[in-house]
């Protein structure tokens, strides 16, 4: 692999040293080229702005713009070379397998439109990591934006339950439950209106409120700390008043993993006995709180605890017939796959559905990509979380520098926390998770490089 990256690289590289040197002066003497970091920085928080109120088309088009310019600032600025981490030719795998499932695809027009969008989040991605790899001073300026537009996302959903919206999800068993404690599940400005697809919204980007508070805490602004602070809550009581309870498990994922990096920190990298005590305090009291929180709120803990009654839930029910049938399509096109994007699943479905109700899609990530595109697909898939993860968990623990860690702990667990809702749902698929994950993926993939360079 690396023979090949060398080589095919190295010619790529030589064509654009080339083309550079021609264009490099038109590019410093044009007021609008030599400032083209800032029109991409805009675009970039544009696609994150409109991801929050508009519909799928309209993100698509604004978030085009950030590819389209960093490939031409890529061609025109003197310097600018192309490099591909180890975890990215995992992902290029998995690309060009997509590519050749539209091939083999019963349904390939249909299989081409789903490939369509996932070129557009990939190139995104992409896009990212070639244009932060140089400019690492705005990292900490998009975890600011993230985490306003989840704290002003969660005020919404605050709203939206003191003032009783009308609940609008259509599959929420309250058969078993007390009328008094049915949870009015709330659904902020995202469309499709979806509790569900908020709920992963907000998972996405929270823990860009723990960047923030960090780095306030580094400048001493304490009371912009505390702000963040009371935002990082009414973010996570936000989540649990979506109702969705794969956004509950991988709330508790992010928890975890406060826990566990917190721990590494204090009792590693500090080696204090007072942090160490006050660390033990803040884990008891906080276990405690989230314990009597459960308790005297019946509607969310009822919510949670249906997770367990398996088919006793109509909604976990129908997600388990849909893991069957998926599972029968997978067994039917192991290798190749059906085709991809969920226009191909709604069709491919029907041929296999247990119940007289459509599904949109497998409503688990990893068995959807193993149906969309095959065995070797997801193993492709995997390996990039995996490597990345890897990559990520070593650079954390050798690194002596603390907004170093934060900056590295805080996009790795939002993308592990993705991963775990998205084991028993599918809104990782929608434009406004897939932007927001793909930042974080660039912007860690970035800090994994700074890391490895420094060393």
């Amino acid at each position: 692999m690396r023979i090949l990256e060398s080589g095919i690289f190295n010619v790529v590289n030589s064509i654009l040293a080339f083309i550079q040197s021609k264009t490099d002066n038109v590019r410093r003497n044009s007021f609008i080229l030599s400032n083209i970091d800032y029109l991409i920085l805009f675009f970039i928080i544009a696609t994150f702005v409109v991801s929050t109120f508009a519909n799928t088309e309209m993100i698509g088009v604004i978030s085009f713009f950030v590819p389209a310019l960093v490939i031409f600032k890529t061609i025109i600025t003197k310097g600018e070379k192309l490099e591909l981490e180890h975890c990215n030719f995992y992902l290029l795998v998995y690309l060009l397998i997509c590519l050749i499932t539209n091939f083999t695809s019963s349904m390939p027009f249909q299989s081409l439109y789903g490939f369509m969008k996932t070129l557009i989040y990939f190139a995104f991605y992409f896009a990212l990591c070639q244009f932060l790899k140089n400019n690492k001073k705005y990292i900490p300026m998009l975890f600011f934006v993230i985490a306003s537009l989840i704290s002003i996302e969660s005020v919404i959903g605050l709203i939206q339950n003191t003032i009783g919206v009308e609940n609008i999800s259509t599959w929420q068993d309250t058969s078993y439950v007390n009328p008094e404690d049915v949870l009015s599940r709330v659904y902020g400005t995202l469309k499709p209106y979806n509790p569900n697809l908020f709920g992963g919204y907000l998972i996405t980007g929270i823990a860009s409120i723990l960047a923030v508070i960090s780095l306030f805490i580094e400048k001493r602004k304490i009371k912009l700390a505390t702000i963040a602070g009371i935002c990082l809550l009414m973010s996570a009581l936000c989540i649990f008043l979506t109702g969705c309870r794969g956004a509950y498990l991988a709330l508790f994922t992010i928890i975890i993993g406060i826990v566990i990096a917190s721990f590494q920190i204090i009792f590693y990298d500090f080696n204090n006995e007072k942090l160490k005590k006050l660390w033990k305090t803040l884990i008891g009291l906080g276990s405690i709180g989230a314990v009597l929180f459960m308790f005297l709120n019946h509607g969310i803990f009822n919510r949670l605890m249906s997770i367990f009654i398996l088919r006793g839930d109509s909604s976990t029910s129908f997600r388990m017939n849909v893991y069957n049938s998926a599972i029968q399509m997978f067994q039917d096109n192991p290798i190749c796959g059906i085709g991809v994007g969920n226009k191909v699943f709604r069709e491919i479905y029907g041929l296999y559905m247990l119940s007289g109700f459509d599904a949109l899609s497998c409503y688990c990530i990893f068995l959807e990509m193993a149906v969309e595109s095959g065995i070797f697909a997801l193993l492709a898939y995997i390996l990039f979380i995996g490597t990345l993860t890897y990559s990520a968990v070593k650079c954390f623990i050798n690194s002596k520098d603390i907004i170093t860690k934060i900056l590295l702990f805080v996009p790795l667990i939002s993308i592990l926390a993705v991963m775990v809702h998205g084991l028993f749902d599918t809104v990782y698929f929608r434009p406004q998770i897939q932007y927001l994950f793909w930042t974080m993926a660039a912007i860690l993939t970035v800090m994994i490089r700074k890391e490895a360079t420094v060393k």
